[in-house]
């Protein structure tokens, strides 16, 4: 189907078979695709801000440009998707299965990746900013802990999804190293990133947890090289 900027606002195209269409700057904004199939479409340069992609089979679609502003990709298929300089900013992303995803120069700021499959992703460029920010504000307020978090996601002692024990969230592994007085808040860009961490994920492991753990780890040495905090060799 050749549904090139065509003018599908608010739309209802659930579960419909969209494979190979091109939709390429079409205005799908508040259209509803949950369940849709997408493989391989054309979506270049189309408007889906705020649109409905749940359980949306995007496998190797196009998506270059696109504004996926506060779009809802739960549990979305979007592996092996372009998606370069793809706005994302505050689209609902958890459980969405990025694996093999090209991102570079995406948008992703407050995006909500929780349980997000991002192994093999391309994130060059990527604009994370309020992802590292976050955890860079948070790592200031328990600087003497920050050599047990190292030490933590190296191990596979981080678990995103538990805020106490002897593996636990972002600030429940730093809580349990001593810190105190740290909110709690789920909903921030860092614990959203941590929450695709599950108990056992080592930075470099085949896995959607390693991969995010090695790129917390990554920031958080970086704060540490920013910072002029020393850590000790066993970290």
């Amino acid at each position: 189907a050749n549904l090139s900027h065509a003018y599908l606002n608010g739309a209802n195209l659930s579960h419909a078979n969209l494979s190979d269409a091109n939709l390429s700057d079409a205005n799908l904004s508040h259209a509803y695709l949950n369940g849709a199939d997408l493989r391989g479409a054309n979506l270049n340069g189309a408007d889906l801000r705020g649109a409905n992609l749940s359980d949306a089979n995007l496998s190797h679609a196009y998506l270059r440009g696109a504004d996926l502003r506060g779009a809802n990709l739960r549990d979305a298929n979007l592996s092996h998707a372009y998606l370069n300089g793809a706005n994302l900013s505050h689209a609902n992303l958890s459980d969405a299965n990025l694996s093999d995803a090209n991102l570079s120069h995406a948008y992703l700021n407050g995006a909500n990746l929780n349980g997000a499959d991002l192994r093999g992703a391309n994130l060059s460029d990527a604009n994370l900013r309020s992802f590292i920010a976050d955890l860079w504000m948070i790592l200031s307020m328990a600087r003497l802990e920050v050599p047990a978090l190292v030490a933590a996601l190296r191990n596979g002692q981080v678990d995103g999804w538990t805020y106490s024990g002897d593996c636990a969230c972002l600030v429940g592994t730093l809580e349990n190293a001593g810190a105190v007085n740290i909110p709690h808040e789920a909903s921030s860009p860092a614990e959203q990133w941590f929450a695709m961490i599950r108990k056992g994920d080592k930075p470099g492991d085949d896995s959607g947890g390693g991969f995010a753990a090695g790129k917390a780890l990554e920031w958080t040495l970086d704060y540490c090289a920013r910072t002029g905090l020393e850590l000790p060799e066993a970290a």
